[in-house]
């Protein structure tokens, strides 16, 4: 836990008192202590060991709460509070554009899941609360409609937790098993966990315990932590047939055929198909015809960790530490890319926090050399596409990452000209999370993509991979189709030192979109990255 997920856990604390409609003040006293923590400069431990003391709006009352929090790892009355909210009126949260007041007023209204939200907004009858108009309305069944959509979805790294668990579980009984589905092939989200169990249906049925729900023949049925579970069972004869045909995806079985059965390994069941070993990762039907790259993206080609955010912003590391856990990691080079001023609520850098940084900045170089830091930006694209900060100040950074934070529901078209006209700045060095998504929450901005990525070709820009598993934008999908063509970034998006590991995603997506190394600008050296502005 570092102080950011501390933060987090008291904002929803706060949030969820205000749907319950109780402990204003409490409510208000939990968002001043979280903004506070994430202000801090020293790690979390550090903070507990000293009983959050001089942390503003820690008082007597909240400080020991804090300190069981983190030597714990729980927090009992987050807990408490979750359980008095039904289950159908906490799916709400996920709603784009719903708040905990606006939340409070649907469900004593009558709206207490997101089916009902639908169905009332689809009837015309949101509009009609107070507080509402025909516009939310509008924009709340679209939310609403992706948010039901995305519901019995979840994130990959929440799948592949799940798995490792129960993996450990069959592992501990002495049985062999292998991770299959959409988990394994590494799909950005996943609606079911499938795993293939050398083992006979009432071995894995003692293993699964309480979280069978079903047999059927060699599969057994069930559930972890909310995710549909299904676990086909195998011989060692025929285990690679069984994990072929589990790990799918069904378009690209189809295409390849249907394996043979009774091979034990997947290298037999290739060779009897007569075809070269294919990882899960390129299993999809986007694959199907596309060459798999001789060489894939190794984590020892990257130089450079180019998108991570300090205390500075909204960051829990200080530059310092964000460096030095660079250089541990083997980087060459590091990119500091702090939110913008527009970015107000990121705590994004004024001009004189800019000339700030860039002391420190500078004084780091000195010391950590070879090691370098990049002045670089994370500049909001504004909404007619220029960039933040004028024109004698962007010319100074050496990297310039803008991303879309702001006004995604503006039309395909406006959209589309605000990209372009940012990629044509000649300050912007790469597109940050084009469509500023957020996985299973919102389905970020609409845009020609085709004519944004050619713009960004035309004009030597890069476009990062976003590696945060909430983001993983740009989408895999146009990476596989502009591989040839575009060049790559790889940001982890770090606001914290934990975050760095975000990068993991980064290189499984460059596998899974096919990224040609010497296209992925993190495996530049420095000079070579500072040419993308220069070129502009």
């Amino acid at each position: 836990m570092n102080r950011k997920e501390l933060a987090g856990m008291l904002e929803y604390a706060a949030d969820l008192m205000e749907v319950l409609g109780e402990g204003a003040f409490r409510a208000r006293a939990y968002r001043y202590a979280a903004r506070s923590l994430e202000q801090q400069e020293a790690d979390l431990a550090e903070l507990a060991a000293q009983g959050f003391q001089g942390v503003p709006g820690v008082g007597p009352a909240l400080a020991p709460m804090l300190t069981e929090i983190v030597q714990s790892g729980e927090f009992p009355y987050l807990d408490e509070l979750e359980g008095r909210v039904p289950p159908g009126v906490l799916e709400l949260f996920r709603v784009q554009g719903l708040g905990p007041k606006r939340i409070r007023a649907l469900w004593e209204n009558g709206v207490d899941s997101l089916e009902v939200l639908v169905r009332w907004a689809e009837a015309g009858r949101i509009r009609t609360l107070p507080g509402f108009g025909a516009k939310s309305e509008a924009g709340l069944l679209e939310a609403a409609r992706y948010a039901l959509a995305s519901l019995r979805r979840v994130l990959l790294p929440v799948g592949l937790e799940a798995a490792r668990l129960l993996l450990a579980d069959f592992a501990q009984a002495g049985l062999r098993a292998e991770l299959a589905g959409s988990v394994r092939r590494g799909l950005e989200t996943v609606g079911n966990l499938d795993l293939v169990v050398q083992a006979t249906p009432e071995q894995v049925a003692f293993v699964l315990g309480r979280n069978l729900e079903e047999v059927q023949g060699e599969v057994l049925m069930g559930r972890l932590e909310g995710l549909p579970l299904r676990v086909f069972c195998a011989s060692e004869q025929n285990f690679g047939s069984v994990l072929f045909r589990a790990t799918g995806s069904q378009d690209w079985l189809a295409a390849v055929g249907g394996p043979p059965q009774g091979l034990p390994s997947e290298e037999a069941v290739f060779q009897a198909l007569g075809r070269p070993f294919v990882p899960p990762f390129w299993r999809e039907k986007e694959h199907i015809g596309q060459p798999l790259p001789h060489a894939l993206l190794q984590p020892e080609a990257l130089r450079g960790l180019i998108h991570v955010h300090s205390t500075y912003s909204d960051g829990s590391a200080t530059l310092r530490q964000m460096a030095e856990a660079a250089v541990a990691k083997g980087f060459a080079y590091m990119v500091i890319c702090d939110h913008s001023q527009s970015a107000a609520y990121a705590g994004g850098l004024k001009t004189e926090d800019v000339l700030r940084q860039w002391a420190e900045i500078e004084a780091l170089n000195a010391e950590l050399a070879p090691f370098r830091i990049l002045r670089g930006i994370e500049s909001d694209i504004l909404p007619d596409g220029s960039l933040d900060y004028p024109e004698e100040l962007l010319a100074r950074f050496e990297v310039v990452v803008g991303s879309l934070h702001s006004g995604l529901n503006l039309d395909k078209t406006q959209q589309t000209q605000r990209l372009l006209r940012a990629l044509d700045n000649p300050y912007l060095s790469i597109l940050g999370h084009p469509s500023g998504r957020l996985l299973l929450r919102r389905k970020g901005a609409e845009a020609d993509w085709e004519a944004v990525l050619k713009r960004a070709e035309q004009n030597h820009k890069a476009v990062e991979f976003n590696c945060n598993p909430y983001r993983l934008d740009l989408d895999w999908r146009y990476m596989l189709a502009w591989r040839e063509r575009l060049l790559f970034s790889l940001g982890p998006d770090a606001h914290s030192l934990e975050g760095l590991a975000d990068l993991h995603y980064g290189l499984l997506f460059a596998h899974k979109a096919g990224l040609y190394p010497e296209r992925v600008v993190n495996t530049w050296p420095a000079e070579r990255l500072l040419e993308l502005k220069r070129q502009a």
